[in-house]
């Protein structure tokens, strides 16, 4: 049994509380793991050690390997999403909707809350859906320091527009903000057992950019953002998703995708008689701590990759069975 799901049963039982988590999740996080992997070289390389290991840092929720592909899922997000404002003075009626849904603490415990929400999510837009029609959501979870979760969502309608007016409310720094606001409000609410709050989105690429930020922030593991820990710490121990962009909001990156992979061509080595040349799989032997890397001498730094002699693995195997049998 993995760590997280040892204490996501602890916290069904009621042992653990919303602090006691985020406490285990750090020391999870901070214990830096590689993935050691080995494979056979080819015939046509040099074999003065036929065997080539490396380790692989292994990504963890809110490390920096971690937060390098989130950063890299979500790039460019905004900008290749066309920059559509919308006038709500000359036209007022929105189809981008800005939504937070909150969670009752009054309902259940943190541990049952956040069991239950990819669910209850799922059934509030069922219920939109039924009565405005198709749409695509674009959704991120956060964490309040009770331990409970609300969401942040970003709605894109396209059978139907909601009737916006304009309001205010105050900012953190305590000025006076324009906002636009809708209609049908009370009837979005009935679908949702808690508080919730829903804005019209002027602009579209601003919205994603917005949603996209939060991510970010909430992606790394930053000991002083009590927060954001406790937003990764939830995630990482009740095994939900950061984030979920389908369908349309994915279209935005197809661009980004063209530029990375610009040729479906699969390209092969041959010899001379015109025989493709294999290459060699990789596997994997096991997950070994940095600390552990560290006493047999192997000076990794920050690096992500590094690979190993055979002298160096030599060592791993003889510490990793005394490790492990004595």
């Amino acid at each position: 049994m993995s760590l997280s799901a040892y204490l996501r049963t602890l916290a069904n039982k009621g042992t653990f509380d919303a602090e006691d988590i985020p406490k285990r999740y750090e020391t999870w996080v901070n214990e830096d793991k590689y993935m050691v992997m080995c494979h056979q070289k080819e015939p046509w390389i040099d074999r003065e050690e036929p065997t080539e290991y490396i380790g692989v840092k292994c990504a963890k929720r809110g490390n920096d390997v971690y937060l390098d592909r989130v950063q890299n899922r979500l790039l460019g997000l905004g900008g290749f999403v066309d920059d559509l404002t919308f006038d709500f003075e000359r036209h007022p009626y929105a189809k981008v909707l800005f939504a937070t849904l909150t969670y009752d603490t009054k309902i259940c415990s943190f541990d049952v809350a956040w069991k239950n929400i990819g669910v209850e999510f799922n059934r509030f837009k069922a219920n939109i859906r039924k009565k405005y029609g198709a749409f695509s959501v674009f959704r991120t979870w956060e964490s309040f320091r009770n331990g409970h979760p609300h969401i942040h969502a970003i709605f894109v309608f396209r059978e139907y527009e909601f009737k916006v007016f304009k309001s205010f409310e105050e900012g953190k720094g305590g000025e006076l903000r324009e906002v636009w606001l809708i209609n049908e409000k009370n009837e979005l609410e009935k679908y949702w057992h808690s508080w919730i709050k829903i804005k019209a989105v002027y602009n579209l690429a601003g919205g994603l950019n917005y949603l996209t930020k939060y991510i970010m922030k909430c992606a790394e593991y930053v000991s002083e953002d009590r927060k954001g820990v406790l937003t990764l710490a939830m995630c990482w121990v009740f095994r939900k998703k950061a984030f979920y962009v389908p369908g349309e909001f994915r279209e935005a990156l197809s661009d980004l995708i063209r530029s990375i992979c610009s040729s479906k061509t699969r390209k092969v080595q041959i010899d001379l008689t015109g025989r493709e040349l294999k290459a060699n799989e990789w596997k994997v032997l096991g997950f070994i701590d940095a600390i552990f890397l560290d006493t047999i001498g192997v000076d990794f730094g920050e690096q992500w990759f590094i690979r190993l002699t055979a002298n160096q693995m030599n060592d791993v195997f003889d510490k990793w069975g005394k490790t492990r049998f004595c």
